[in-house]
């Protein structure tokens, strides 16, 4: 009986190292798990803050003393490597190069309209259903929509007959479902206040769209012309006049880092130049969009109107 007694509490003792044993393992585990979180976090909230640190490297080197080292406005993406093999692209866009959906003209908007649907009764929807929506009365464009054609189509809400506040607005006009509204949301804008486009300004794809829209007009434009040419030969080649001149300016600016450690951070900001003569800061910030940059800047789309640049910054960031 006592040999019987002697193996049974052993078994209890192997049961107690191996319970043990479990929960040490369970718990170096979890603590892995939670470091490995921690640094994650840590990793991409330096990336972040090396985001927000390329913000006003961009606002400055804008207003470079040297012409030739200031950075386009046209969606060129600029590119610093960082000395521990991290790298940082970052792409300004001049809002006047795009469309204003509340002071553009009805030609420009139909033109990035025929740039996201063949449809002709669609893109005749789509121009008179914002037109209706930016105006002050509750008379419906022919095919557009007021109140009365929102409450008919279900809806718990109408035109807001007043100027859009934001381009996220667009999404609740009638027939902008979320891929009309992905694909032209790069070409449009609400912060020019401009009747037309500044060509000088404006990316590739905006003077593509509106070079098209004329071509299948019969309309020569040579400035639109000269730009999209200047344009397809190099980013460098097109004409940035004014480079030097930001005052009441808005830009969009995006960011995109990629870090050594396998961390990234992307940051997207909607910033208005402003003059200093009545005491006012340089600049006002009227977005703010941190890690909701799409597409990253990191895409092959963006090869080749790709510029690096190596310079006393490099080192700084």
């Amino acid at each position: 009986m006592q040999k019987s007694g002697n193996g049974f509490a052993l078994v209890i003792v192997i049961w107690i190292l191996t319970l043990l044993s479990l929960m040490a393992g369970s718990f170096a585990l979890s603590m892995r798990r939670e470091s490995s979180v921690t640094a994650a976090l840590k990793n991409n909230a330096e990336a972040l803050a090396v985001a927000e640190s390329g913000i006003g490297m961009a606002q400055y080197m804008m207003k470079h003393a040297d012409p030739k080292r200031r950075w386009k406005r046209n969606g060129t993406v600029f590119s610093l490597v960082r000395p521990d093999g991290g790298e940082i692209r970052i792409r300004i866009v001049s809002e006047a190069g795009k469309v204003d959906i509340n002071a553009g003209s009805q030609e420009q908007l139909r033109a990035v309209i025929k740039a996201v649907t063949d449809d002709s009764f669609q893109q005749q929807h789509l121009l008179n259903a914002i037109l209706d929506w930016r105006d002050e009365d509750d008379e419906p464009r022919p095919h557009g929509g007021e109140k009365k054609q929102y409450k008919s189509a279900g809806l718990a809400y109408g035109p807001s007959n007043k100027a859009f506040q934001s381009v996220e607005e667009l999404r609740l006009v009638q027939g902008f479902d979320e891929a009309i509204f992905t694909r032209i949301q790069p070409w449009i804008t609400v912060y020019s206040g401009l009747n037309e486009v500044d060509l000088h300004v404006a990316t590739p794809e905006v003077l593509q769209v509106l070079g098209e829209d004329l071509e299948h007009k019969n309309v020569h434009d040579a400035g639109l012309e000269q730009q999209l040419g200047a344009s397809n030969q190099g980013s460098e080649d097109q004409n940035d006049e004014g480079a030097g001149n930001d005052e009441n300016q808005t830009y969009t600016i995006s960011i995109d880092v990629q870090m050594d450690e396998e961390a990234s951070a992307s940051l997207e900001a909607v910033v208005k130049m402003q003059g200093q003569d009545n005491g006012d800061i340089p600049q006002q910030v009227l977005d703010w969009k941190p890690n909701q940059l799409t597409p990253s800047l990191f895409t092959n789309d963006t090869e080749n109107r790709l510029i690096t640049v190596e310079d006393e910054f490099t080192n700084d960031i």
